[in-house]
């Protein structure tokens, strides 16, 4: 039988599958692609945002709007590299086993901080949220985060949601959550999936971060009234030296929806002086009580068009390295063998080059759970 000689743009190639096969998180967001070579970290690439449109009452002609599709700078600031050293003998597998014993676990390794990328770069942005029920987990406690969605007019297709593992094992046993899987077809591996409920696409994704608050007190009190479209606030009735930081969010009373700290600060005198994102929806009451989140699990709600992941290839090594870039959906990996004939090893080496961004705050919600 003919043996397959095992180059770098054969590893490439099965690297990307393998890689696609084990993604979750960066399998639901936007991809979008650089084609320019010689990227490096550090660069800063431009994609196109889809085009909007609002809608105007006719009276007696259309107002017709142009098709502007904006565009949005990402810096490609996260370049990782897996080496393993590997025998000769392993350089004489089959494909098939060559990526089982060597390339799915370093794959595995790649999609895992892929996945952790995307969220510690965006989980801090988004503004709306809903909390879980501190103690028994019930259904409704999901229903009310769809309806944050709703609230923020997310579109109703390519809705996704992320669990952190704890927060699905609260879940799991709900019957709504356990026959989920019957409904619908997943977008990712079936180990990830969970199913689709309540028109969104349910995944659980072991990368969730854990969002920690060091705000002491779940409320304090607006300090004066503040009109629709205020974007600043004094908050009192909090325990002085907690620090309200930017990433945190709260709830008033008044309001439906969420906001995002932009600029916070120590508390003194009971008080800290906040601003925040985006302004409130509606005149606010002075002393109406606000709902701050507590250290907890960050589970993600949103609209694939909220999030950016953007790949671009790296140049092929000079200097007679034997290596190859390839691309698959939007990813792009280098592989390149060398050898030190003084130890006589061989190396295998896989890197990335790739950013992450949010396209829109408005189309994601977090999801807080204590448990």
């Amino acid at each position: 039988m003919t043996q397959t000689l095992l180059t770098p743009s054969i590893i490439a190639k099965e690297a990307l599958l393998a890689l696609e096969n084990n993604l979750v998180m960066a399998n639901l967001v936007h991809r979008d692609f650089s084609p320019e070579f010689q990227q490096k970290a550090g660069a800063t690439v431009t994609i196109r945002k889809p085009a909007t449109f609002a809608a105007s009452a006719f009276s007696t002609t259309v107002a017709a709007q142009e098709v502007v599709e904006s565009s949005v700078q990402v810096v490609l600031d996260k370049f990782y590299d897996i080496s393993a050293a590997i025998t000769s003998q392993e350089l004489t597998l089959n494909v098939s086993d060559f990526r089982t014993q060597v390339l799915d676990p370093m794959m595995r390794a790649h999609a895992q901080n892929v996945d952790y990328q995307i969220f510690q770069a965006v989980y801090k942005t988004f503004a709306g949220h809903a909390r879980a029920t501190a103690t028994t987990a019930v259904i409704g406690d999901l229903v009310n985060l769809v309806a944050q969605l709703d609230l923020q007019k997310v579109p109703p297709s390519e809705r996704r949601v992320v669990l952190n593992p704890i927060t699905y094992a609260r879940y799991a046993p709900l019957d709504a959550v356990l026959h989920a899987d019957k409904r619908g077809s997943p977008l990712t591996i079936n180990e990830y999936s969970i199913g689709r409920m309540f028109g969104a696409d349910w995944y659980m994704d072991q990368n969730v971060p854990t969002y920690t608050s060091l705000v002491l007190d779940a409320a304090g009190a607006m300090s004066g009234a503040a009109a629709a479209g205020a974007t600043a606030a004094t908050i009192s009735a909090l325990t002085n030296a907690e620090v309200v930081a930017a990433g945190d969010v709260f709830k008033v009373v008044g309001s439906d929806k969420g906001y995002l700290i932009v600029t916070g600060g120590t508390v003194g005198s009971t008080v800290c002086v906040i601003t925040f994102s985006p302004g409130f929806d509606g005149a606010i009451a002075d002393t109406a009580v606000v709902t701050f989140q507590k250290t907890s699990k960050n589970n993600l709600a949103f609209h694939k068009n909220a999030i950016a992941l953007v790949s671009a290839p790296l140049a092929p090594y000079l200097g007679g390295v034997n290596s190859s870039v390839e691309t698959y959906k939007g990813i792009s990996c280098r592989v390149a063998f060398d050898g030190d004939t003084s130890a006589k090893t061989n190396r295998i080496s896989v890197d990335m080059l790739f950013g992450v961004k949010t396209l829109d705050k408005e189309l994601g919600a977090r999801f807080f759970d204590y448990g």
